[in-house]
């Protein structure tokens, strides 16, 4: 059989030695975990002092612009038992955001109702129709979550219909602000919150904690509230520095003391083990789990489940939700399958950004095809669900080219759209798809670099294999949580032979591997996801560069450590 690419994965592997000054000036660490620091840009006393801080330091939530407005109307509304509603986005982000103030509100006396809107009816921010109906209704203040910076039209409409409205949201915002009694968004011109990158609950949170400081008593604790906020925060790919560190690290606490039936439903549900639950097992267990219900039907379900007060109920509630998930798994890869045999019979892989419409493109799980199809061709990638009148897509973006960049280029297209650099949705109406793609590649073409069109693999550290143990793991898990600005750290060995080699998976889309190093030490298990194809290059022992990161693979009442391999390639 031929020699497989260079790398498995056909990237580039980026590694920057570490000073040795900067190892030796840091001696209170082991030299890999100074290295990783050093790597994340962490050099200095005060940098490297506030990201091992673990106590509970959160900035003055009145610092946000809008903020003391906002809180001032609810307050009244309390008083004078006004109905509320909360409208969120259908993210986990939004859903957790509207699970929170709703939790939070109640708790201090409050009439407020949940809305979330329907992503496939309604789309995604504020609508009209759902204004009107809330209006009916009698619901007399209005507060978004995760949305509303975009929707102007919809913002003039409330303030007709004699609606109060409260904007809170992470998003990039317009050049122009819609009207509202008050906007909460630390983004916004001239806010001098000094932490940019909460998300939605995080900032929900911070609204719960205003209202805390002016004087409204609740039952609730922070520990109540910190469980959502950290799988809010974690799921919608918040940076893990400052604020969101502190607010995860003490949420991740909250969530394995499981005091909410429906957290503890959803850890059963996903097979994970109580008391031990990490950020990663958000991201691949909790997070997605949520996002099911609002991208298979309505999020409506995910937000049950939070504010579930008996474990029974949330029990059925997080069943229907595994089956749910496992149904978006089915669709996204026959989604994928679909998309990627069309980018390549119409030779879009060869453009600098693929844009791609379809029909059968649910818009429900465009989303995260297109973030699959970013990785598979290392271009941006927006995916469409094309319809008789109005479409709706969701874009992804490669590292150092934004996205809500290129579409705020594009802004007279469309009828709503909203996102940030790496990730952004929007509607359009489907006779202007045309002149949406023109301009997109147009715009590409100008100002994507070809260096950023290669994918990536920043490693962090070399470590010979031989020195791998339970000890560095447990130095290694000193800098969790882990996720995005602060991932898993990422190893190379050098010079590995391959000794075994099987494929895993139903389909033997996996590939298993077993590892010694040049003096027979190990053997080490290793898994490679989506390699199972190069078995065979491995019928023979082989001499790999891998790069991994470290962990522990737990099966049938034991564990062993395992490298989840990145990439690899022929050793020199």
């Amino acid at each position: 059989m031929s020699t497989p690419r260079l790398s498995a994965r056909n990237k580039r592997w980026l590694i920057h030695e570490t000073p040795r000054e900067f190892i030796a000036a840091w001696r209170q660490f082991p030299p890999l975990i100074a290295a990783v620091l050093y790597q994340r840009g962490l050099r200095d006393e005060s940098a490297i002092g506030e990201f091992f801080a673990s106590d509970y330091r959160l900035h003055d939530p009145f610092s946000l612009r809008g903020m003391e407005a906002a809180v001032q109307r609810i307050v009244a509304a309390i008083q004078n038992h006004e109905p509320m509603a909360v409208y969120g986005d259908y993210d986990t982000d939004g859903v957790t955001a509207v699970t929170l103030l709703v939790q939070v509100i109640r708790a201090m006396g409050g009439m407020i109702q949940p809305y979330v809107p329907h992503r496939i009816r309604e789309g995604y921010g504020l609508n009209i129709a759902a204004i009107d109906a809330l209006v009916r209704e009698g619901v007399r203040l209005l507060i978004t979550v995760d949305c509303g910076i975009s929707n102007l039209r919809e913002a003039e409409h409330a303030r007709a219909a004699g609606l109060d409205l409260i904007i809170t949201d992470h998003h990039a915002p317009p050049a122009r602000l819609p009207y509202a009694l008050a906007i909460v968004n630390p983004k916004q011109p001239g806010c001098p919150y000094p932490f940019k990158h909460l998300v939605g609950v995080g900032i929900a949170y911070q609204l719960a904690r205003a209202l805390v400081r002016r004087g409204l008593r609740s039952t609730l604790q922070k520990d109540d509230l910190l469980d959502v906020v950290a799988i809010g925060t974690v799921t919608d790919m918040g940076p893990l520095i400052g604020e969101n560190r502190v607010l995860v690290t003490h949420g991740l606490k909250a969530i394995n003391a499981a005091q909410r039936p429906g957290v503890r439903a959803l850890i059963e549900a996903a097979g994970l083990t109580p008391g031990k639950v990490t950020s990663t097992d958000i991201s691949f267990g909790l997070g997605p789990r949520l996002n099911a219900s609002g991208r298979i039907d309505n999020a409506r379900l995910s937000y049950e489940l939070l504010l579930a007060e008996e474990l029974a109920m949330a029990q059925r509630l997080a069943r229907e939700l595994n089956a749910q998930n496992r149904q978006r798994q089915e669709l996204s890869k026959s989604v994928q399958e679909q998309a990627s045999a069309q980018i390549r019979a119409l030779g879009k892989h060869q453009q600098r950004i693929i844009v791609l419409d379809d029909a059968g493109y649910p818009s429900g799980v465009v989303g995260l095809v297109a973030a699959h199809l970013v990785e598979e061709y290392g271009r941006p990638t927006v995916l469409i669900e094309r319809g008789e009148m109005w479409s709706r897509g969701s874009a992804r973006s490669v590292p150092g080219f934004s996205i809500i960049e290129a579409l705020t280029a594009c802004a007279d297209l469309f009828e709503r759209f909203g996102g940030h650099a790496e990730a952004a949705g929007f509607t359009i109406a489907t006779d202007r798809l045309p002149e949406l793609e023109d301009r997109l590649v147009r715009y590409a073409d100008q100002r994507l670099p070809d260096d950023l069109l290669i994918p990536s693999l920043r490693i962090d550290a070399g470590v010979p294999l031989g020195e791998l143990s339970y000890d560095l793991l447990n130095e290694l898990k000193k800098l969790e949580p882990f996720g995005q600005g602060n991932p898993q750290p990422v190893l190379m060995s050098r010079r590995v032979q391959v000794i075994g080699a099987w494929t895993r998976g139903s389909e033997g889309q996996h590939l298993k591997l077993r590892l010694t190093d040049a003096g027979g030490r190990g053997p080490f298990n290793a898994i490679a996801f989506r390699l199972g194809h190069l078995a065979r290059y491995f019928e023979q022992p082989r001499w790999i560069d891998v790069v991994y990161t470290l962990e522990v693979d737990e099966w049938n009442g034991s564990d062993a450590l395992q490298l989840n391999v990145k990439d690899f390639r022929s050793a020199r």
